[in-house]
């Protein structure tokens, strides 16, 4: 056993870099099914983190508590993550009291509070046939707690059944004596009946606590998904939890399996998956998986790179001043879009640093990657407002050869671009404040040194470096559905 642990580890150890590698081709694709209670909150979270993982929707069902409260817990999670554009719906209420432990979970904060939720009628039979409609791979469904949406959706439309991969379950190897079976026994007979590949997983609960030892290994990852999974556990009836060793590794253990099935033992019976997590692997290791998932968020899609520098010595020395500072207020992923945008476009440029930022933004809204979004811009061909669009083609990989991006014969001198992924458009533009004092300065360098004089060129080059080191993409945008 000792010697099948150790390969284990080794095989494990070997693959972390295709495991938790960036990828702009992500190997599983899914929607997340839950029901609202906290280790919901890290699941999603490790989900949402992994590069190799696109988190197409999330629907809010009744378990741990009612689909209402489950609703804003999500969203308030997305809007803090900033991954506004990930669909969720919410299902309907079932007769089945609360458990035990719904109050502790119903005060549990999982993100910040907005002071009003928009779409709340977004029902989760709708979320998902749109989400399904025109998704050209098939999709995982992930359900953290009773099956109930994903049967009632396949009931409605028998033939989506042909897009789905595999249910992966969050349940008791017993099926019986689940939680999440006996909220809705006739779902879990349903999904068996036609015939889905079902996926059920365990964990190994008392082995695997949510402890300071947990929470020190997910703070090396230094993601914003980490720092968050922490934050939620310093509220004070979670720190007694944690206390009294009430918390353990439920549902963390469902995007383990998706993306290291390795560290689970594996057995069929009557065509089900059963999947334990293998009770001889350290928990120290499995913290340690965790946290490099949790971590793949800040890694980089490098193609030439293997490591994108960050050594101030490899810049300039303006650059160089602004180079920690920046990557700490906005990631690395806006640093190497705005370095990589510059280096192109042949000079450091306003519009074009505006544009990258813009690009980034989207795909955080969408939480998407590399090649994955249409584009339209409004900025035109004409210099200087059509530097925009190698900003946002670089950092969105949406390029002319790739033909996701078109050039709008209607131009808009406030910076703005419409962004399409999957069933959804959203428009992005500059605030006009900013807009309008980005062409003032402009204008004063005009007037003052002339039109593309070496001066004007310095002065130009000075003013983007201010922006992109002063301008905050969450601050300097507006965007609209």
């Amino acid at each position: 056993m000792i010697k099948q642990v150790i390969g284990i580890l080794i095989l494990t150890i070997l693959f972390f870099g295709e495991i938790f590698a960036h990828s702009d081709n992500p190997k599983y694709h899914v929607i997340i099914d839950t029901d609202g209670a906290i280790d919901d909150m890290r699941s999603i979270s490790m989900f949402l983190a992994s590069d190799d993982v696109r988190t197409l929707a999330i629907t809010c069902s009744q378990g741990t508590l009612l689909p209402e409260s489950v609703y804003s817990k999500v969203v308030f999670l997305l809007h803090t993550f900033h991954h506004e554009g990930v669909p969720v719906g919410i299902s309907n209420k079932v007769n089945y009291e609360l458990p035990p432990w719904a109050p502790f979970a119903k005060n549990i904060q999982w993100g910040n509070n907005l002071d009003q939720l928009s779409d709340v009628n977004n029902n989760s039979i709708e979320i998902l046939n749109k989400t399904i409609e025109n998704y050209p791979k098939k999709v995982t469904l992930i359900a953290l707690g009773s099956l109930r949406t994903y049967a009632q959706w396949l009931k409605s439309n028998p033939s989506n059944a042909d897009k789905i991969e595999r249910i992966i379950w969050y349940n008791n190897g017993i099926v019986e004596r689940g939680f999440n079976y006996k909220v809705s026994p006739e779902s879990y007979q349903y999904i068996k009946d036609i015939g889905i590949i079902l996926e059920i997983v365990e964990g190994n609960n008392t082995n695997l606590p949510v402890n300071e030892d947990y929470l020190n290994h997910i703070q090396v990852a230094k993601s914003r998904y980490s720092q968050q999974i922490e934050l939620v556990h310093t509220q004070t009836a979670v720190l007694q939890k944690i206390k009294d060793r009430h918390l353990f590794l439920w549902d963390d253990v469902v995007p383990l399996y998706l993306t290291a099935s390795i560290l689970f033992d594996v057995e069929t019976k009557d065509n089900i998956k059963y999947a334990v997590l293998n009770p001889q692997i350290p928990s120290e290791f499995i913290y340690e998986t965790i946290s490099n998932m949790l971590e793949s968020a800040t890694t980089l899609n490098n193609r030439v790179f293997k490591k994108f520098p960050i050594d101030t010595s490899l810049y300039l020395s303006e650059y160089a001043k602004i180079m920690n500072s920046t990557i700490d207020n906005y990631g690395l992923k806006e640093w190497k879009a705005i370095s990589l945008t510059n280096e192109i476009h042949g000079h450091t440029g306003i519009y074009s640093i505006i544009g990258a930022k813009i690009g980034i933004r989207a795909m955080e809204y969408f939480n998407v990657g590399i090649n994955d979004l249409e584009v339209i811009t409004f900025a035109g061909n004409n210099p200087p407002l059509s530097c925009l669009n190698d900003g946002i083609q670089i950092s969105t990989g949406s390029t002319i050869g790739q033909g996701l991006i078109t050039i709008s014969d209607s131009i808009s001198y406030i910076p703005t671009a419409i962004f399409k992924f999957n069933n959804q458009e959203i428009i992005i533009s500059l605030k006009s404040e900013i807009a309008d004092q980005m062409k003032k300065e402009i204008k004063y360098g005009i007037d003052t040194y002339g039109l593309l004089t070496d001066r004007y060129w310095l002065y130009i080059e000075k003013l983007a470096i201010k922006y992109w080191a002063d301008y905050d993409r969450l601050k300097i945008l507006i965007i609209k559905k």
